[in-house]
């Protein structure tokens, strides 16, 4: 959580830790249960809060997952997939 958005101070491909002396990937982490409340000027305090329940009862992954349109795979049961029999309307 500490190096969230953290790459966006810096030129593409510049944002190193300095206290390990290591660089950090080009993307900062996705947060999917938590917001960024605050953050001090110089990032040495950082808030977050938990985000709100989603309104139609999905966990928080997979809100997010709706939101960037990423669909769920529907597994198909019997090993392969089945055709459904066509549907006959009823004459009385």
């Amino acid at each position: 959580m500490s190096y969230y958005n953290y790459n966006a101070l810096f030129p593409a491909g510049q944002a190193q830790d300095r206290v390990r002396g290591s660089k950090l990937p080009a993307q900062s982490p996705e947060l999917s249960t938590l917001d960024e409340a605050f953050t001090s000027e110089n990032w040495i305090i950082r808030i977050y809060k938990v985000k709100d329940l989603d309104n139609v009862g999905r966990d928080h992954q997979s809100a997010v997952a709706f939101e960037k349109g990423h669909k769920k795979k529907r597994k198909v049961g019997g090993g392969g997939s089945r055709k459904m029999a066509a549907r006959v309307l009823r004459e009385d």
